[in-house]
């Protein structure tokens, strides 16, 4: 996909020129004619299409979107205010022997589901930059490039919240990958295992910390054994065919978490849960990213500008999300060193 090529209409001329109507210069309008509108039209928190459209192409093409769909999966569409159910699912494994025999002359057993239900809203997020209006006319800094920015920052954002809801839910088990000759593989294998006795069912999602999959491949190697130089090879995708896995995702996002330092998100740690991979409220998974339309244009984000006094121009980025645990069940986490 390409973005559109769009005209800064902050300069109102250039813009009118380009797309050959007439400017609306604040007189009296003649009827049945389309004009570029002046500034001055525009309220103090104008939604703002073009910018949008940007903003829609920029969140979909930048590197941390594989990021946030390996740590989410499919987001889910629901109103401002909803519920969703919190499932203890050990009714979906329940047997017993007898509990099916019907005696003479009395009813079929009843079965009872239990569940949670959650009742919550979603969270309006967003970011505003202020821009000076002579930088943005010079081209120094465009309103296009506040809103690529913002849009970044909010999904790194995104990220973080969700690498942390997983590692908060998890049952941690520590591994030293950096030094000595373990099977590191095998070790996941048995991550893997406690997930579906704890869930009853398989995990479909490995996220590698960066550092994570550096000493996974050093303690392979380490062993100097066929084995071990065959599982240091092994790519993303052929580790996830080979433990029988949905996916393997390696992280590579960054934050800055200080003055003059930079955080991977996930970094030593590997995360194994279930994502939602059906966009519907209410399936197996362990997290869940939903999401209501922007008041503005009913998509899943907007932009918006306005100026404020003579030489102030405020872009903005927002969106409504909530990021949810929505079954603590069988989540794991290996931390290495």
């Amino acid at each position: 996909m390409t973005f559109p090529e769009i005209t800064d209409f902050h300069n109102a001329k250039q813009y009118a020129e380009a797309v050959e109507l007439p400017m609306d210069r604040g007189g009296d309008l003649d009827l049945g004619k389309v004009y570029v509108a002046n500034d001055s039209r525009f309220t103090a928190s104008a939604y703002n299409q073009p910018l949008t459209t940007f903003a829609v192409g920029g969140w979909n093409k930048m590197g941390l979107d594989d990021e946030l769909r390996a740590l989410v999966g499919t987001p889910v569409q629901v109103p401002r205010r909803f519920s969703y159910k919190a499932w203890a699912n050990a009714e979906a494994f329940k047997s017993e022997t007898t509990d099916d025999l019907r005696a003479i002359g009395a009813d079929f057993k009843a079965v009872n589901l239990t569940n949670t239900e959650v009742e919550t809203q979603i969270a309006n997020r967003g970011l505003i930059m202020v821009l000076d209006a002579d930088e943005v006319a010079e081209g120094i800094m465009t309103e296009q490039m506040a809103v690529q920015y913002l849009s970044q920052r909010l999904k790194l954002n995104q990220i973080r919240r969700a690498a942390a809801l997983i590692v908060a839910s998890a049952t941690d088990t520590a591994r030293t990958w950096s030094s000595g000759t373990l099977d590191a593989d095998m070790n996941i294998m048995t991550a893997m295992n406690a997930y579906h006795i704890a869930a009853g069912i398989d995990c479909n999602t490995l996220v590698f910390g960066r550092t994570a999959w550096t000493n996974r491949l050093t303690t392979l190697r380490a062993l100097a054994t066929a084995g071990g130089f065959a599982g240091a090879g092994k790519t993303a995708q052929e580790l996830a065919d080979w433990l029988n896995v949905g996916e393997v995702f390696r992280s590579n996002a960054v934050y800055q978490s200080a003055s003059a330092t930079k955080t991977l998100v996930t970094s030593t740690k590997i995360l194994f849960f279930n994502k939602s991979a059906s966009g519907m409220r209410e399936d197996p998974s362990n997290i869940k990213y939903f999401w209501s339309p922007v008041s503005q244009g009913g998509g899943q984000i907007a932009a918006f500008r306005y100026e404020e006094g003579r030489k102030k121009i405020v872009v903005g980025v927002e969106h409504n999300e909530l990021l949810a645990v929505t079954y603590t069940g069988g989540i794991q986490t290996i931390t290495t060193a």
